[in-house]
């Protein structure tokens, strides 16, 4: 018999359950938190978005938090996993400075490891600061992760500061510290409706399973 459980509290659009396979409960989706990024681009604002997700399965529900890349590259992350990042982009975003005018410009940044001229043909020198790196649950089983690094380019305009935010091995997404600080804002927000929605799910589930008084 299969076992349909209720849609949870976040749950704005969802997939009816495959009648082809046995086991299956159906796909929940939430709303779209999406956080703008950068300038204008030719074909609209550059957007992340973070987005709840489950799919039931055998009378049980898995859930995830997405972090989809303006790319569409994503990341499927745990409660923790979506706290842990929020962490990492507060304190990279942290460090975050507005330009630096040319003629202010000192040697190196205090947070800079090392140097890739690489990564931006256009600037004189590029600056790259720690590299903080979380796993995440998926899509793939195993290497997925989303790093967060402070780099800086220097040009004759002045020193341009981004916090990269990378998913898997995407092209980075330069972000401002308050952009970073609003996408860790978002994680924390979807990761709290997260813990909230299991709790009832749990609690529920158990009234339904306790023998009658």
């Amino acid at each position: 018999m299969r076992t349909v459980l209720p849609c949870p509290a976040w749950c704005v659009e969802h997939d009816d359950p495959d009648p082809f396979e046995p086991g299956d409960g159906g796909r929940h989706c939430g709303h779209e938190l999406p956080v703008l990024v950068g300038a204008p681009a030719r074909f609209g604002l550059p957007v992340l978005f973070v987005q709840l997700n489950a799919h039931d399965c055998d009378g049980r529900r898995h859930s995830w938090i997405d972090l989809v890349a303006p790319s569409r590259a994503h990341a499927e992350l745990t409660v923790a996993q979506a706290r842990r990042l929020a962490d990492a982009l507060i304190a990279v975003g942290d460090l975050w400075e507005a330009r630096v005018p040319a003629g202010m410009l000192p040697p190196c940044p205090p947070w800079c490891e090392w140097h890739d001229e690489a990564m931006d043909p256009e600037s004189d020198q590029w600056h790259c600061g720690p590299v903080r790196t979380v796993p995440v649950l998926g899509p793939l089983r195993s290497g997925a992760e989303v790093r967060v690094q402070l780099c800086a380019g220097d040009t004759r305009a002045g020193r341009r500061v981004v916090v990269g935010l990378t998913v898997w091995d995407d092209e980075m997404t330069e972000l401002t510290g308050a952009e970073a600080r609003r996408l860790a804002a978002a994680l924390l927000n979807a990761a709290d409706d997260l813990n909230a929605a299991d709790d009832l799910d749990t609690a529920d589930a158990e009234g339904r399973l306790a023998p009658p008084d």
